[in-house]
């Protein structure tokens, strides 16, 4: 999409707005796992469509 960059997840916040699958959605929440024993750090994001109000996780 124009007008799109990419970005690292630890760089969003709750609140703003992002792009997934080219429908934008706004962040309602972020959780973060640190690395560990089996494997590296996850993280997880609960979206909400600006156009639809459908949210995904």
């Amino acid at each position: 999409m124009p007008g799109t960059d990419r970005v690292e997840i630890r760089t969003l916040k709750v609140g703003r707005f992002c792009v997934v699958d080219e429908e934008a959605y706004k962040i309602l929440s972020i959780s973060k796992s640190k690395p560990g024993k089996h494997g590296s750090a996850k993280a997880r994001l609960s979206l909400e469509s600006i156009f639809t109000g459908k949210k995904i996780s």
